[in-house]
């Protein structure tokens, strides 16, 4: 097999391989229990053949396993559309034989499209299924994976994004960004990138820091600018000191954020990298820091009554780093050993350090 069309999955890639399974088990039995639809769209912007040379499997054939873990349970009587997109001939015919061997028996509510092109030239066919799909608003997962930027325009991402149910998890090739930013080539391409010229600010960004601060905060503003109700969870992987991608991941609901940030942290111990976000916090560490989870807690709802699962959803959201399961243990039972935290005498909770859903607090200070 030529090493065109498989090649080696680097170590500094599993995390985001680890974090995409994590998520997209969630995602299938989550979206067909709450919003009870009978269509799903998943689409694979990048597909590759479906395998790695060293053993690894692609994004293809995480989605499929993923899904069919479900089948005969949650997604029983859901229809599913597969869309696997790649621009190399030789992947797409590696990856259909290997999905035709390995899933001899597909159940009939899953239906897969090969389109053999790249992503954006394949926007006249996404545009159309993704339309058909946006009558009855069916919850859509695409994976943006790309080698490069150039395929990947912020007016398509706004286009799977005016779906109400719709979420991308967006691979971002930083260093490669940053090292092709003042050519005049290059240019129309990071224009298509942001959805606009804002990024060119950033070569009078000397410090390489500031300057990746600044492109991913923008980046971030972009994903956000067509609807400011959508979400974004961003977190970077590293290999040791060098940072190798920035991950984004798009929502319009606190669910899927919750569900991601849930991912990251689980695999935080597993994958060769760190979880960055807009406060820089790192999570490759033994014991995390929960104090920034508190402060944010705090400066949100301090001096009003809330109910815990209030609480639990802003921390859910993309205004913290952290997941809702965190909360009660890491946050309001340190809250009230500290005195900060008054609970509603009305409620008659049997354990003190519980804090059911429906319990008012009041955080004093």
């Amino acid at each position: 097999m030529s090493s065109d069309t498989l090649w080696d999955l680097d170590s500094h890639s599993i995390g985001k391989h680890l974090v995409l399974d994590r998520y997209i088990k969630g995602w299938f039995p989550i979206l067909s229990r709450v919003t009870r639809s009978k269509n799903l769209l998943v689409i694979d912007g990048f597909s590759g053949p479906g395998e790695y040379s060293n053993g690894y499997s692609g994004s293809p054939v995480i989605l499929l396993d993923a899904l069919l873990e479900h089948c005969d349970g949650y997604l029983k009587d859901v229809n599913t559309t597969f869309v696997f997109i790649e621009k190399d001939e030789a992947r797409l015919t590696h990856l259909q034989e290997l999905v035709s061997k390995k899933y001899e028996m597909l159940p009939t509510s899953i239906t897969l499209k090969f389109i053999n092109s790249s992503f954006k030239e394949s926007i006249k066919d996404l545009f159309l299924i993704i339309k058909h799909r946006q009558k009855d608003q069916s919850p859509s997962f695409t994976l943006i994976d790309p080698f490069g930027i150039k395929d990947t325009p912020m007016h398509l991402i706004d286009a799977i994004l005016q779906n109400d149910k719709a979420e991308v998890y967006i691979s971002w090739m930083y260093e490669f960004i940053n090292r092709f930013k003042g050519t005049s080539e290059f240019k129309p391409h990071l224009n298509g990138l942001f959805g606009s010229e804002a990024w060119i600010d950033c070569l009078d960004i000397s410090d390489k820091n500031e300057r990746r601060e600044f492109l991913t905060g923008l980046y971030k503003n972009s994903l956000k600018k067509s609807n400011p109700e959508h979400q974004v969870v961003h977190f970077e992987l590293m290999k040791g000191k060098r940072h190798v991608y920035s991950i984004f991941f798009v929502s319009k609901s606190s669910a899927g954020t919750n569900l991601m940030k849930e991912a990251i942290w689980k695999h935080v111990p597993e994958g060769d990298f760190r979880y960055q976000g807009d406060i820089g916090l790192e999570l490759n560490i033994a014991v995390p820091d929960y104090s920034p989870l508190i402060d944010s807690i705090v400066n949100e709802f301090k001096g009003r009554w809330v109910t815990s699962k209030d609480i639990q959803w802003f921390v859910a959201s993309d205004k913290t780093q952290y997941h809702k399961a965190q909360v009660k243990k890491y946050a309001l039972k340190v809250l009230e050993e500290q005195g900060r935290i008054k609970v509603d005498p009305a409620y008659n909770r049997s354990r003190r350090y519980t804090y059911p859903d429906a319990m008012r607090l009041n955080i004093t200070h």
